[in-house]
């Protein structure tokens, strides 16, 4: 046996063991007493749409694109339906109506926080173009984004069917994730896990690492495939609150994969750039958007601006007409906070939308209440 097989092999029971022992921990959090599973929701029939436009534009071309209706709303306490609908089927243009569902899916989710760590389990039915969960470590900033191939006249593109995902974060920093797809609505291939590996994540000062080993996705279309091997980051962040990160990423008969990210503190730039979508591409070359054009709530839900309308733990302000701070009238007794992505395509196409529910407490389902959505700008 050669030094290297023996390693491997040394890797190979390093690596069942931690996952043997993280499962242990995961099945002691069921069983654990006290905090029940939590299913962070804002009420049935709450929630909100948006329209927007796509735009791509060089010194030889300007065209409009991607007409595309978003629409979100809670079903359940951890239910919620997503809607995604573009105009037509076509990449570059408006021509032609033909509307059609990039996103369309129900989810089911809930949380459950133990002594030694959290288990998030999610279960989508439908179409679906983006698969972090519970939220996008930094690993993830580097995930492969389904393909437009299904704007060309080729096979359908990212994930459909019922789609389970499990994710297990040990405090110690280490964790499992996985991601099973049965596969289905007009796409005919065997059932399979998309991803499921061990994880790591720290800090050391400014520095974080992270760390993936196991059944990592193959990045090449079609995309849902898996392949054993690994992922390491490690990235800083400045004193002024810029960042950079590299990645290193070797998978069994694939090539081996490396990136950069560099990360901005947001500002005025990061702001409209957020807003917009705003994205340079090289193939075809220029420049691409999401413009927004309308949006909306459904259901008993007021819009407000942070800036204008922060929330402190129990009380709920708006600006008086002195310009200082002023307690409103709302009683508030429950909190939702969330964050929403969208990822990009080469050629700056916007397809995907997901709010990610990090944290709540309180009463926020009850009827009766009143939902107001304070919305912090969008950042690059």
């Amino acid at each position: 046996m050669s030094r290297r097989e023996a390693q491997g092999k040394t890797i190979l029971k390093s690596f069942f063991l931690a996952a043997a022992v993280l499962v242990g921990s995961a099945v002691m959090c069921l069983a654990d007493e006290g905090p029940q599973w939590h299913f962070p929701s804002i009420g049935f029939g709450n929630g909100r749409w948006h329209l927007s436009v796509g735009a791509h534009f060089w010194k030889d071309h300007f065209d409009l694109r991607n007409l595309q209706l978003g629409v979100d709303m809670d079903l359940e306490k951890g239910l919620r339906l997503h809607g995604l609908f573009r105009s037509n089927g076509e990449r570059d243009t408006l021509r032609g109506f033909s509307p059609r569902a990039d996103e369309l899916f129900l989810e089911a989710f809930g949380f459950r926080t133990g002594r030694e760590g959290i288990l998030s389990v999610s279960m989508k039915a439908g179409r679906v173009r983006y698969l972090r969960f519970p939220y996008p470590d930094a690993i993830s900033l580097f995930d492969q984004v389904p393909g437009v191939g299904d704007l060309e006249g080729r096979e359908p593109t990212g994930y459909s069917g019922l789609i389970a995902t499990l994710d297990y974060a040990h405090r110690s920093g280490l964790g499992l994730h996985g991601t099973y797809i049965d596969w289905g609505f007009d796409v005919d291939r065997p059932s399979g896990w998309a991803e499921a590996y061990l994880y790591y994540r720290g800090d050391a000062g400014p520095w974080h690492f992270e760390a993936r080993f196991g059944e990592l996705a193959v990045r090449p279309e079609p995309l849902g495939r898996t392949a054993e091997g690994f992922s390491l980051f490690a990235g800083k962040t400045f004193e002024n609150g810029n960042s950079v990160g590299f990645l290193y990423e070797d998978c069994s008969g694939q090539d081996a994969y490396t990136g950069i990210v560099v990360s901005f503190t947001p500002g005025k730039t990061t702001r409209w750039m957020g807003e917009t979508a705003f994205d340079y591409t090289r193939s075809p070359t220029g420049h691409a958007m999401q413009i927004p054009l309308l949006s909306g709530t459904i259901g008993k839900v007021i819009r407000a601006d942070a800036q204008t309308s922060p929330v402190f733990t129990g009380v709920f302000m708006e600006r008086g007409q002195g310009g200082w701070l002023e307690a409103e009238k709302w009683v508030l007794v429950g909190e939702v906070k969330a964050e929403r992505i969208r990822t990009y395509w080469q050629n700056g196409q916007v397809r995907n939308f997901y709010e990610h529910r990090i944290f709540s407490w309180g009463t926020t389902d009850e009827k009766g209440l009143r939902v107001v959505m304070v919305e912090e700008p969008w950042h690059l």
